[in-house]
């Protein structure tokens, strides 16, 4: 009896000792998995494309709540929500608030009978207003629109998932289908996001609308690989890939797009407001296929090289083809300190309400304030291969641009800062892609108002284009400064040490040419 007695006694005390072990550990690890979601919470506030209205947090010996309500910035997307259907601009109109529900360690999942160890495991819960939810369920039906999961590891890293499931949706009457095949996300990441591999799929999606047109794509596949270096630059790889997408409108679609603020959401490079096109679309067909994007970059001491390649298998708008599309470029001795710097300093500078003149004058102050390094250090920017198929042939270029032994009075010495330059490059173009652009930009400079009495010949627009290009063309293969193979043109350009040479001519540069002395009868006159 007393043997019994004793080891019930020490199996009591092996179970009190393992429960408050584990009370302990789990303390701990919510302590810790507090941390971590507070690091990812303010990656998420320094995005622009959020605005945060509320954030939560009640800790508890096992198990969390944290609670988060934004919307989108409605300064930057405000012209964009305008142009969505009715039923879809409540869906990014409104707030969007959701909770995570955390089960601190060191088995957070034991109640779902998952056994993976780890500090917490994450589930969110999106709390959406009943208009919300009526509009995805008529896409999802009984399906959560979106399942995340978020495993944080003992090392402070994690693994992060993402899922939107598969759904058909057709309106019968409107003539509208669509058929979406579902998107995985998958993210493991270290301490502080500083590094991270990231899978993304989406297998397709279709939409048609019969009145309006259609619109597709599959196979669209992005993987990354991320890592901070020494320099403080972000290291690693990225790729990807498209296998087909199409589009076809039936109606004219006018556009008014502010690229540069898309970029900045994406990037957060400003480019300026000088990129923001507008016009109309005509009713057209276009198909990509086999795109391909890869990047990588890469550290040596305190300078940073990066290679990108881009290419796609056929481009079609209509009846005109373009492809194959190869281009290998490279960006070589960045100043990794300067880059970082830059970067810091650009987005400083307000985006919103500003004045272009201004935010242009903000950019060039900036970067002449800061990026100065970059070009006492001698970068060199390489472009391996850039071929592309026209319909009218194949274009193809190559060559590098370098500055070397750069100096800051430089800038005060427009003539001294050029001759800094090394230029080489070998293009190569068909004949009638010159033609094509030729006669395109000389309709626009003799285009006036469709609603004019009188409006010029076209036909004869382009006569006297072309008439013109042939003469420039001949004149220069005269002077040797181009060649002819058939339909192709090609030439070769050098600049080194202030001297220009086209096809091995030297070429006069603006400010070396010498103006024509005056008539004798009119130097008297004066």
């Amino acid at each position: 009896m007393n043997i019994k007695k004793q080891s019930w006694k020490l199996a009591a005390a092996t179970a009190a000792s393992l429960a408050a072990l584990y009370g302990g550990f789990s303390y701990w690890a919510g302590i810790k998995a507090e941390a971590t979601l507070a690091e990812q919470h303010k990656l998420l506030s320094a995005m622009s494309m959020f605005t945060i209205k509320s954030h939560s947090y009640q800790r508890g010996w096992f198990s969390s709540t944290e609670t988060t309500e934004l919307e989108l910035n409605k300064r930057l997307l405000g012209p964009y929500l305008g142009a969505l259907p009715d039923n879809l601009r409540p869906l990014l109109g409104g707030t969007l608030r959701y909770t995570n529900k955390i089960q601190h360690g060191p088995l957070p999942g034991l109640a779902s009978f998952n056994l993976m160890p780890a500090r917490a495991l994450v589930t969110t819960e999106f709390d959406m207003s009943p208009a919300t939810r009526k509009t995805l369920s008529r896409f999802f039906g009984e399906a959560e629109p979106i399942t995340v999961t978020n495993r944080l590891g003992f090392g402070g890293g994690g693994e992060l998932k993402v899922n939107i499931p598969k759904f058909d949706y057709e309106e019968t009457l409107a003539g509208v289908k669509m058929n979406w095949q579902g998107f995985d996300l998958k993210v493991d990441y270290g301490r502080g996001f500083k590094e991270y591999l990231l899978e993304a799929d989406s297998p397709g999606f279709v939409l048609d609308a019969a009145s309006k047109g259609r619109f597709a794509f599959d196979g669209v596949r992005y993987v990354s690989d991320v890592r901070p270096g020494d320099s403080g630059v972000r290291l690693g790889t990225g790729e990807l890939n498209v296998n087909n997408v199409k589009l076809g409108w039936k109606e004219a679609i006018p556009y008014s797009i502010k690229l540069n603020e898309l970029i900045y959401l994406v990037t957060r490079v400003r480019v300026g407001e000088f990129i923001n096109p507008s016009g109309e679309l005509k009713p057209s067909n276009v198909e990509l296929t086999k795109l391909n994007y890869q990047i990588v970059t890469s550290e040596q001491d305190q300078f940073v090289n990066t290679r990108g390649k881009l290419g796609f298998e056929t481009f079609r708008y209509d009846e005109q083809k373009y492809g194959p599309l190869k281009l290998d470029i490279s960006a070589n001795h960045l100043h990794g300190p300067t880059l970082v710097k830059l970067d810091q300093e650009l987005s400083k500078i307000p985006f919103e309400n500003i004045a272009p003149a201004d935010m242009r004058k903000r950019y060039i102050d900036t970067i002449l304030k800061n990026g100065v390094p970059l070009l006492q250090n001698d970068p060199k920017l390489v472009v391996h291969q850039l071929e592309l198929g026209l319909p009218s042939g194949m274009s193809s270029l190559t060559g590098s641009m370098a500055i070397k032994g750069f100096q800051e009075a430089d800038l005060k010495s427009p003539l001294t800062f050029i001759s800094r330059f090394i230029v080489d490059a070998d293009v190569s173009l068909p004949k009638p892609a010159l033609e094509t652009m030729v006669v395109a930009q000389a309709r626009n400079l003799f285009t006036v108002d469709a609603s004019a009495e009188d409006q010029p010949d076209m036909a004869e627009i382009d006569d006297l284009a072309k008439s013109l290009l042939d003469a420039q063309l001949a004149e220069w293969a005269d002077k040797k400064l181009i060649k002819f193979d058939g339909k192709q043109v090609s030439t070769k350009l050098d600049f080194q040490g202030g001297v220009l040479k086209i096809n091995q001519q030297k070429v006069a540069l603006p400010w070396e040419e010498k103006e024509d002395p005056l008539p004798t009868d009119a130097s008297a006159a004066l």
